[in-house]
This record gives C-alpha cells, sequence and structure tokens, in this order.
C-alpha cells in the first residue's frame, strides 16, 4: 500500500517490550472443525515485523526498532503496535461440510507517542472475521492460519499507518 502522500520528515521508532515480542499464540479453534487441533503462531515477532514495513516507507529516514526508548534519539513519533485479541476457526458450515474456510478474527491496539512520549493517538484495529482461502483437503491447514493471519495484521497495520500519517500531516 502506497503512503497516502509524501514522506515525512524525520524517523519514526517501533516500541515494543520482552513480552510483546514474545508473544505467541497457542490455541485450538473456536470451531467444531478442528477442535483436536492446536497451532503455535509468533504474533509478536510478525507484528512487529509487519509494523516495521508498513510505517518505513512514511517517513524519510525511516523506522527503528527498540525495546529502549531512551537509546535513541531524534525521532519524530514512537509506534507501539500489540496484538490483543486473535481467534482462529476453520468453517465448514459455510461450504457445507465439502470443504473448509479458514477464518481469523484479529484486534490490534497501535499507540502514537510525540517525541516527548506524549500519547497522540490510541487506537484499536479490528478486523472482525475475515475469511481464507477455501480448500477441499490440506495436510497442514495451521499454516492456511498463519498465511491469513500475516495477511490481516498486514491489512490492520497498513490502515493504522495510514491513519497516523494523516495524523502527523495534518
Amino acid at each position: 500500500m502506497p503512503i497516502p502522500g509524501e514522506q515525512l520528515d524525520g524517523r519514526a521508532v517501533i516500541l515494543t517490550t520482552e513480552v510483546d515480542d514474545n508473544y505467541v499464540f497457542n490455541g485450538n479453534p473456536t470451531s467444531f472443525t478442528g477442535s483436536a487441533t492446536n497451532i503455535s503462531i509468533p504474533l509478536g515477532l510478525i507484528t512487529k515485523e509487519i509494523a516495521q514495513h508498513a510505517f518505513e516507507r512514511m517517513f524519510s529516514e525511516g523506522v527503528v526498532q527498540t525495546r529502549d526508548i531512551s537509546s535513541i534519539n531524534d525521532y519524530l513519533v514512537v509506534i507501539t503496535p500489540r496484538v490483543r485479541n486473535f481467534s482462529y476457526a476453520y468453517n465448514q458450515l459455510r461450504n457445507v461440510g465439502m470443504a473448509v474456510t479458514p477464518q481469523v478474527d484479529i484486534s490490534l491496539s497501535v499507540d502514537v507517542l510525540d517525541s516527548e512520549g506524549n500519547n497522540i493517538r490510541s487506537n484499536t484495529f479490528t478486523s472482525g472475521i475475515k475469511n481464507g482461502d477455501t480448500y477441499a483437503m490440506s495436510m497442514n491447514p495451521g499454516e492456511r492460519i498463519n498465511r491469513l493471519a500475516h495477511e490481516v495484521i498486514t491489512e490492520l497495520l497498513n490502515q493504522a499507518a495510514s491513519d497516523t500519517y494523516f495524523l502527523i500531516a495534518n
């Protein structure tokens, strides 16, 4: 997704905590289909890396990632992305039992702080239930959920980046 206008002068910081970075979702689907299965997705690292890509093109000097803001000087804003909710399902009902549609529901919070540490925007971006590609059979349905999670987190962080761009530019 291209940035809405000219790049903003300066750079941004993606600030995460060790707890954020190490957050791994481990769990079962909310659906009966696949209820005996369990997946593990490193949502903290995925969110941090996608945030880097979503925001870096907005700033003329890019984005730096850190867990310690005191080690960074000379930045325009600090962005703290965090997964708030994640659930997934294998929906067979949509396809009358003949195929499965992977689904995820994700909420991300994104706080934007100015260079003095004042919170200038807190938003939660929620996907609602998002459907992946329907399939008849898969030897690795968890990989389909993982791929869909990446796509939805990218969509939410691109939305957050656009929102942040207009906040700062105006």
